[in-house]
């Protein structure tokens, strides 16, 4: 059976900020390696490469304290944690075929170890993994949340390739788009959790509220650092949406923008772009505003977040939901 490295559980330990929020990271990473590793061959490989390549697990922490808010520690609701996070890894694994991309966190993804056709059937495969696993808490209200929130993941990614190099797209159709790409995932997480814990149905709806508005400002902050971040902080090639014709909101900002309008609306339809033009518009995304703005429009759906959670009663699980809103501005910063 896998095992949770040093260097993994050290990267756990930056994320969370005590000794129990930390036992519970590390759980639901002992967790999800044993599901992984249960497979064979390729698909076992493809698996335990993407949970090594690491990330926050922000999703299965979402399930596991939106949960906790409302009940006691469950092994439905462990369960749970793990689907959410078999289906947002299936859907990187997707992304990244779909993208062509060739390295995530810094190591290479699986489309560029395996290629194209193993790396979607491993996708495939660990979408229906999570869904057994769901399956195996007999909670069909889950199973509903989480089957309608991979709709809408992809709706989402189908959007953004329709929208490609349209200039002319609205903040209205951005915003659809990220809800549906990102935002909803969360929602699910959230929402899902609390209904596992016997939360009613009214206040699973609200603390998925909570959910969403940290998506929505989870990808309005990957959106700017794609155009203005650090390579070697984000473990991605910076410029990466811009290139492949993605209007995202420091974009969409700056196409509202007379002064700037046909200059960068010329050299996105061209699509030909260097290093040096890709450059020009970092600078001018940031001499403009557009880039300080659309941190104000993301840190605006966090004190939306913070405002929902304010509702509930006081406790160490709404402490640390709070704490992940602080932990996402920071990173924006």
């Amino acid at each position: 059976m896998g095992t949770l490295t040093s260097e993994r559980s050290s990267e756990l330990q930056s994320i969370v900020w005590d000794s129990s929020s930390l036992e519970v990271a590390v759980m639901i990473e002992a967790e999800l390696t044993k599901v992984v590793d249960d497979g064979r061959g390729t698909i076992r490989d493809i698996g335990l490469h993407s949970l090594n390549a690491g990330g926050k697990r922000v999703r299965p922490l979402l399930v596991w304290y939106s949960g906790l808010m409302f009940g006691a520690p469950s092994e439905a609701l462990k369960r749970t944690a793990v689907a959410v996070e078999l289906i947002h890894m299936a859907s990187l694994i997707h992304d990244d075929v779909i993208d062509g991309s060739e390295l995530r966190r810094n190591r290479p993804t699986a489309q560029k170890n395996w290629g194209c056709h193993r790396a979607v059937l491993g996708g495939d495969f660990f979408f229906a993994k999570a869904f057994g696993v769901l399956a195996e808490t007999g909670l069909v209200k889950t199973l509903e949340i989480m089957a309608q929130a991979v709709q809408e993941m992809c709706r989402g990614e189908i959007l953004q390739a329709a929208d490609q190099f349209n200039t002319g797209v609205s903040l209205e159709r951005y915003y659809e788009r990220i809800t549906k790409k990102t935002a909803v995932l969360l929602e699910a997480s959230c929402k899902a959790g609390a209904l596992v814990a016997g939360a009613p149905e009214s206040e699973a709806e609200t603390i998925g509220r909570f959910g969403l508005n940290l998506g929505l400002a989870f990808q309005i902050t990957d959106d700017i650092l794609d155009l203005c971040g650090d390579e070697a902080k984000m473990g991605k090639a910076k410029y990466a949406d811009l290139t492949k014709g993605n209007i995202t909101l420091p974009l969409a900002l700056l196409l509202k923008e007379e002064g700037y309008r046909d200059w960068i609306n010329t050299v996105i339809k061209e699509r030909e772009f260097n290093r040096a033009q890709l450059e020009r518009i970092e600078s001018t995304l940031r001499e403009s505003g557009a880039i300080e703005r659309a941190f104000a429009i993301g840190a605006a759906h966090l004190e939306e977040a913070r405002k929902i959670l304010s509702g509930f009663a006081d406790s160490s699980q709404r402490r640390f939901l709070s704490d992940l809103t602080y932990m996402l501005q920071a990173r924006a910063n």
